[in-house]
């Protein structure tokens, strides 16, 4: 069957940009548009049904290693037909893995500690829709951004990476470190006060479990008749 009716996963036939192999790799060929009835989750990624998706993001050169983004590989080729959850079912541990890779191509090239950061997370996030351990994906994370943000010379959306980060503490049951930086949120960061206001209530509680958002905040952050730019995954 196929991973779900509105996810498309297809093979592409790509180049990678570090020695020039020609290779084939899974490519998200299909992804629904975010609705308010999008299940997005508090640090605002959206939770995907299933680790194949998320690891399809990131293409990884089996000559030489190298792993990034699949936007970096030149594209040749999208072979027509659509993989299948079956084709994947035996090699679900190594969907986090690819994420591993390029954190570690990131840190052999010099890439920013926020990027890392946004590596980390999206491994954490594979690994839990793998149902993996994702516990140490997000210690990286806190630690990647935490350097992130200390870096002043960085000239980035810090309020929305302060949010980011609170959310990350939170969930590693670090409560006040977690509302210091849902503190530091200006509303440059293009988030609503609603979502501020909802995480410290959480982060105060002492609740550290990922939970989804609503379906009014969901509209009001991501859908485009609002006039905000989509966040990534």
């Amino acid at each position: 069957m196929r991973l779900t009716e509105e996810f498309t996963l297809r093979q592409a036939v790509v180049t990678c940009p570090a020695c020039n192999r020609t290779f084939s790799t899974p490519h998200l060929a299909n992804m629904p548009v975010i609705t308010q009835d999008t299940p997005i989750e508090t640090d605002l990624h959206r939770a995907l049904p299933n680790g194949a998706i998320r690891a399809a993001l990131i293409g990884l050169c089996r000559g030489c290693g190298y792993a990034w983004w699949i936007t970096v590989f030149k594209t040749e080729e999208i072979l027509p037909n659509s993989l299948t959850a079956d084709e994947y079912s035996l090699e679900r541990t190594q969907y986090p893995r690819k994420f591993a890779n390029a954190f570690l191509t990131g840190r052999q090239n010099g890439a920013h500690h926020r990027e890392l950061a946004l590596l980390a997370l999206n491994g954490h996030w594979c690994a839990r829709e793998a149902g993996l351990p994702h516990e140490r994906w997000l210690d990286l994370a806190a630690q990647e951004m935490g350097k992130a943000l200390r870096d002043r010379d960085w000239t980035g959306n810090r309020g929305y990476y302060h949010y980011l980060m609170g959310e990350i503490c939170r969930q590693q049951r670090k409560f006040k470190e977690a509302l210091e930086h849902f503190g530091t949120v200006d509303f440059q960061s293009r988030l609503p006060r609603e979502l501020i206001l909802r995480q410290k209530v959480q982060a105060t509680a002492g609740d550290s479990s990922p939970t989804r958002l609503p379906p009014y905040l969901v509209e009001l952050i991501f859908c485009p008749r609002r006039s905000r730019k989509a966040f990534p995954l």
